[in-house]
């Protein structure tokens, strides 16, 4: 009972270690997570509103003739949302012309308009210290890895029972990356994510938001931490636990098959021999009988 409990507890955390070290390693910067979200946003609103601030940026970009103007505004119905347009004017240029749509635009405007160093949300910035603090150590957590296999290693007691176990890591860090992603796209496929209120207040000013587009930005903000390369490898660990599974439940149908296999043969083999020596018994007979018939010739 203890063996086993400890066994789960080295398991649990080297699965914990190992998604910590993926996400540290792969997932962008900060800055970029909160550039990407305002990108994220506008692709997620309704047309109409995509419409609406297309139409303001439109206006915004046709004020750069106006040199009084040196910092145009995109005003909403109560607050302005300021932008340099002075930063922006090759960009407002390629707008006007056509070489770049409405979401791409919006993209651009807000990565070269927001400053480099933002002021994150508390649990972002807090996110963002843990993972500076996992990079730094990264050496620390490979050590620390390798000691918790080596125990797995001597707890398991064969390499059956090792390899068993390291298939359930395996699986057990493929559902930790991939099972939240999945959520999210379910729920964006069912429910759906909308930001439109959160542009829309944006805009306004007003930064009144509803349950859903609340959820919708914690959402996004968590699909902004994966890359394809995380859950490309959360899927490479899902293969490698299923067949770790597939082989392990093949050799004890094997094993289990294996005593009535043997029984059959022994079988046979029982078989074989008893018809032999009925051969055997009928030839000695019929030898004795013809011995016999030969002395009553005589």
């Amino acid at each position: 009972m203890i063996k086993r409990l400890f066994i789960w507890l080295i398991k649990n955390l080297i699965v914990l270690l190992v998604v910590t070290i993926i996400f540290s390693s792969i997932t962008s910067e900060l800055p970029d997570i909160i550039k990407g979200i305002f990108g994220d946003i506008f692709e997620y609103s309704s047309p109409e509103m995509q419409k609406e601030v297309a139409g303001k940026l439109a206006l915004a970009c046709s004020g750069l003739g106006d040199k009084s103007l040196g910092a145009l505004q995109v005003t909403g119905s109560n607050s302005p949302l300021p932008i340099d347009l002075n930063k922006i004017e090759v960009l407002c240029r390629d707008y006007n012309s056509g070489k770049i749509k409405d979401g791409e635009f919006f993209f651009s405007l807000v990565e070269r308009t927001l400053p480099n160093k933002l002021e994150a949300p508390l649990a972002l910035q807090k996110y963002n210290a843990a993972i500076d603090f996992i990079n730094k150590n990264k050496a620390a957590y490979a050590v620390a890895i390798a000691v918790l296999l080596t125990l797995l290693a001597l707890l398991a007691g064969s390499l059956n029972s090792l390899l068993v176990i390291l298939g359930e890591i395996s699986l057990s860090i493929a559902i930790f990356i991939l099972l939240p992603y999945a959520t999210i796209m379910l729920y964006d496929k069912f429910a759906g994510i909308d930001t439109t209120p959160i542009l829309a207040s944006i805009l306004g000013g007003s930064f009144l938001f509803n349950a859903k587009a609340i959820i919708s930005v914690i959402l996004l903000i968590i699909l902004r931490v994966y890359t394809s390369l995380i859950v490309s490898i959360g899927f490479v660990f899902l293969g490698v636990g299923i067949g770790a599974k597939l082989c392990n439940w093949l050799a004890k149908k094997r094993e289990l098959e294996w005593p009535t296999h043997k029984k059959s043969k022994e079988a046979k083999v029982s078989e074989k021999e008893k018809r032999r020596e009925r051969e055997r018994e009928k030839s000695t007979k019929d030898i004795l009988d013809e011995l016999e018939n030969m002395h009553k010739k005589i």
